[in-house]
């Protein structure tokens, strides 16, 4: 559905790194750095800038499997974590479930 869409936890997930990579200061993450983003990526992203990570692939996503990753990169064209987070049927998705709690509030 729309809503499902509009609440797919995975772009949520791509979306939230995407916005604070544009925050992101300095080209490396320091050794022993604990970010609220390591329980969203799998372990061996977990030191990875959020720059870096939004390079990765899909599957870099805690509970994306490869197999769903090479999936959604092959049947939809999204290979990376920023591929997901700029995905247009989420994005439209979420305005049409947002704008619809709104209509008939006239």
């Amino acid at each position: 559905t729309i809503e499902d869409l509009a609440t797919y936890k995975y772009y949520h997930m791509a979306k939230s790194i995407q916005v604070l990579a544009t925050t992101a200061e300095g080209t490396f993450r320091p050794v022993g750095s604990v970010m609220n983003v390591d329980g969203a990526v799998d372990k061996p992203f977990q030191t990875k800038t959020l720059k870096e990570i939004l390079e990765s692939p899909v599957s870099a996503l805690r509970g994306l499997s490869e197999d769903k990753g090479a999936m959604m990169k092959d049947n939809l064209g999204l290979a990376t974590v920023n591929d997901l987070a700029d995905f247009k049927f989420c994005k439209w998705a979420e305005s049409i479930a947002f704008l619809g709690k709104y209509e008939g509030k006239n």
